[in-house]
């Protein structure tokens, strides 16, 4: 079996999901998940029920203990190239581990593994199952619907607790307005006849930033359902993504041949996390200043 550790926001969750997935489905074993983390995490809930995931939630028997001393300990040797534990791995650091295709099974996982390097290889499969469970309906449906018969783009504009919390500020940064300005002309000169579809937690600043004409669409009511808006994005035919996982998520679950991905760099303000191998080679990148 192999177990990972699930925490953080949606979009975390399912890179968590799918790098634990991709690796069981190469050993050929069970993927459990380590739900331990939402008994006291208030931040964000646990959100992969509402898609068609493979796995079982772990329980205490399947699981190891994780006092906060011994996870310190086995990140530090795990980044001088030793192992705490045969079947424990920590994420040494943001980027991919060349070491990841040699665990085995029994592995306990924790880290974020923000690279399509550790699942691209499940991709088909993946599509499948990061999708909601229940269907589209109502106006929902009626979006990805216009979405699909059209030269459709997906604009994401992360803010909220990007620019209220100072320290998720320092550490991730905003998409500026001219980021996104440069994004929306550069996607006009590559295709013609775009319809641009908003998602955002922050849809004044949207419709006042934005200026994308009167037949946009400003997709809003789905507060409480982020797999949806994840899930309308992948319908689009081209993206431009804010510094988020969220809308990470939404271009790379897109299926479209002609794709045009629009991503912004620095992903983070903070020099002491690298991007290099978060955003795929074949996604355009802006400067998001």
């Amino acid at each position: 079996m192999i177990v990972m550790r699930i925490f953080g926001g949606l979009g975390n969750q399912m890179f968590q999901y799918a790098a634990g997935r991709a690796l069981a489905d190469r050993l050929g074993v069970e993927l459990l998940l380590d739900l331990r983390e939402f008994e006291t995490y208030r931040l964000h809930a646990y959100g992969l029920d509402s898609l068609r995931v493979r796995a079982r939630h772990a329980s205490v028997s399947d699981l190891r203990p994780w006092p906060e001393q011994r996870r310190r300990f086995a990140r530090l040797v795990t980044k001088v190239g030793l192992s705490s534990a045969r079947d424990l791995y920590i994420e040494p650091a943001f980027t991919y581990d060349e070491r990841w295709p040699h665990l085995g099974d029994g592995t306990h996982l924790n880290g974020y593994f923000q690279s399509e390097r550790y699942f691209g290889q499940s991709r088909d499969r993946l599509r499948e199952e990061l999708i909601p469970v229940e269907p589209l309906a109502g106006e929902n449906a009626k979006i990805a619907s216009m979405a699909s018969e059209c030269e459709s783009v997906a604009i994401h504009v992360r803010r909220g607790d990007y620019v209220s919390n100072a320290k998720t500020l320092s550490l991730h940064g905003v998409c500026s307005p001219a980021y996104y300005q440069r994004a929306i002309a550069s996607l006009r000169e590559r295709r013609r006849d775009v319809r641009f579809f908003v998602f955002s937690n922050d849809m004044d600043w949207s419709r006042e930033n934005l200026h994308l004409g009167e037949d946009a669409v400003f997709v809003e009511g789905n507060e409480q359902a982020p797999q949806v808006d994840i899930h309308l994005m992948s319908k689009c035919r081209h993206h431009v993504i804010a510094n988020s996982s969220f809308s990470w998520w939404g271009a790379w679950l897109g299926r479209h041949q002609d794709q045009c991905v629009i991503a912004p760099t620095p992903w983070f303000d903070s020099p002491k996390l690298c991007d290099r191998d978060l955003l795929p080679e074949r996604w355009v990148r802006l400067d998001k200043h």
